[in-house]
């Protein structure tokens, strides 16, 4: 006992230091006055927020926020002595939201007179780089290293189904859903898509792809015909790629950067933006509040599960987040950052009704980034604006839920008999040994087709359109960015600035009035970082939660399909 105490002593002092050491060294100390050159280099994943150090200086590999990105390009671009930006680009581990962000940031820097020169290693070594070049294409000039490629292939959406494996195991479904396109528990149920999920999910491949090969032509100044012919023959070499007209020299990063002095009178200094000290916000003034919610959408406190990595929005934090914001005069506008494919839907619903609230006392504009969908598009319908980047994908307006039916599995091949006893005729009603009864299968599907009406409704009242219309375009199907904007269920076209601006605008503030900008939710106390980072060593055992992984995943009520979060958003 004596030992595992010293342990867990031990434990605690090295997490305090490690997390001492990493606001130490994630400050950002001020650099020198003269012409400078920002350095951006993206090798690992993009979350949009982080809400505690990511210690990329300790554990390789470590994400990266891309509020810190935003907020410091957005500082930089307007800092006279920085003369542009430099890009390395290793790794494109985001989704197809984030790059169009991404992408708008190095588009201002050229508007800003500025310009931004990117080196790419390769765009995909062994794997599909068509994300990595979308990205990249935005630069003035692109240097490719000599013996890299650029795997410029297109889309490819790969769904596995698992209903095949259920049967094999003895496992038994029981799902129901409202809206023909809400297709979560296929991927359970079937062994192929159905029609109409197949239909969904090729009119936002359709959509993606047009949009990939119209921005590239525009970005290379070549025709759409010619990015088509060379997406067709990709896998390009370096030199293919030069003749091509994607990139404008082969390089190696020595190369690279010196040919960077070559755009200035002097030779400049290369500041990586994480060091990179902008002027701070403004110490009067008004205060605009952007608040990330972002992963799954579930009830209590926002969190990270310790073996997945995955993220959870939790009702109760973004409750009392809306409901500080509400009482503070200083902050006339929020933005609302959603990253989620859904999850409860009565989290959802809680999380929608404080939006409202809020948004009865000043504008709460939403920003959506890779995904909106489901219980993700549901918190948002109501809210004084919506932006969405061209690629976001959102929508899927419906609901899906049911069972695993684990009898046959536990009995025949676990060994596990049962001996139940029950009082109340649907007291077996959420048990996963048997399947729903007649009448109960009849209770469950109204359950669904409440919260399918009542999702309707939201964005019926939100987006001031009728039942009928909202109904036509739900039905569980998801849209694009640029789908939606079309079919009434956004706004406006961007990221965030653009739902800033708008914010801005809806709030009354002149084109001129000077505003800060406060990220929400506020970095965690250091008892709340050790609490959470300890977790793994403090928190359910590892053998329970190995078997709670290996058992398949029942989709939550407002959950957008798991194959299109995989094969649409991240491109990895």
């Amino acid at each position: 006992m004596k030992r595992l105490l010293v342990i867990f002593l031990v434990l605690v002092v090295l997490a305090i230091l490690v997390a001492a050491a990493g606001i130490l060294f994630s400050g950002r100390g001020a650099t020198l006055p003269g012409e400078k050159v920002v350095t951006l280099t993206l090798d690992r994943p993009v979350y949009d927020y982080l809400e505690a150090p990511s210690f990329s200086w300790i554990r390789r590999g470590s994400p990266q926020s891309l509020a810190d990105v935003w907020s410091g390009l957005s500082r930089a671009r307007e800092d006279s002595e920085v003369l542009g930006l430099s890009v390395y680009l290793r790794n494109a581990r985001f989704g197809f939201g984030k790059a169009q962000e991404i992408r708008s940031l190095f588009e201002s820097f050229r508007d800003s007179d500025k310009f931004v020169n990117c080196f790419l290693e390769t765009a995909g070594e062994g794997t599909n780089g068509t994300l990595a070049y979308f990205v990249i294409s935005a630069c003035d000039h692109i240097t490719l290293a000599p013996m890299g490629d650029v795997n410029l292939v297109g889309l490819f959406s790969d769904a596995y189904f698992l209903r095949g494996t259920l049967e094999k195991l003895k496992i038994e479904t029981d799902f129901s859903h409202a809206g023909q396109y809400k297709s979560a528990a296929e991927q359970f149920t079937h062994t192929a898509h159905s029609p109409a999920a197949e239909e969904a999910l090729s009119s936002v491949l359709d959509d993606l792809f047009d949009q990939i090969v119209t921005t590239i032509a525009e970005d290379r100044d070549l025709t759409t015909e010619e990015v088509r012919d060379l997406i067709d023959r990709a896998p390009l070499t370096a030199e293919e790629a030069l003749e091509g007209g994607l990139v404008d020299n082969l390089g190696y990063p020595d190369e690279f950067e010196a040919d960077l002095s070559e755009t200035t009178s002097e030779e400049p200094r290369l500041v990586p933006l994480s060091d990179y000290a902008p002027p701070g916000r403004p110490l009067t003034g008004s205060r605009i509040a952007v608040i990330f919610t972002q992963g799954t959408i579930v009830r209590g406190p926002n969190g990270t599960d310790p073996w997945s990595q995955q993220r959870y929005a939790g009702s109760e934090s973004l409750a009392t987040i809306l409901r500080e914001l509400a009482e503070d005069p200083g902050v006339p506008a929020v933005v609302l950052r959603v990253d989620s494919p859904g999850g409860s839907a009565l989290a959802s619903d809680l999380m929608l009704r404080e939006v409202v609230r809020l948004a009865e006392l000043k504008p709460v504009v939403v920003s959506m980034s890779d995904v909106a969908a489901s219980g993700g598009y549901y918190i948002a319908s109501k809210a004084t604006g919506i932006v969405a980047e061209p690629a976001t994908i959102t929508g899927s307006i419906g609901v899906v839920g049911g069972k695993f039916v684990l009898r046959r599995f536990q009995e025949d091949l676990l060994g596990i008999t049962h001996d139940t006893l029950a009082r109340g005729a649907n007291a077996d009603f959420f048990s996963t040994l048997d399947h729903f009864s007649p009448k109960q299968a009849e209770q469950y599907e109204r359950l669904m087709l409440r919260i399918y009406d009542a999702f309707v409704g939201h964005v019926a009242k939100g987006r001031e359109m009728s039942r009928e219309a909202v109904d036509a375009v739900a039905q569980g199907r998801i849209w694009t960015g640029k789908q939606a904007l079309e079919l009434g269920l956004v706004d406006q076209l961007g990221g965030l600035d653009v739902a800033l601006d708008l914010a801005r605008q809806q709030a009354g503030l002149g084109p001129g009035e000077t505003t800060g900008i406060d990220f929400y939710p506020r970095p965690p106390s250091l008892m709340d970082f050790l609490s959470q980072n300890l977790e793994p060593f403090m928190g359910r055992p590892p053998t329970e939660s190995l078997l709670m992984r290996s058992l398949p995943k029942a989709p939550m009520p407002l959950e957008l399909p798991p194959e299109i979060v995989e094969s649409l958003v991240d491109f990895n």
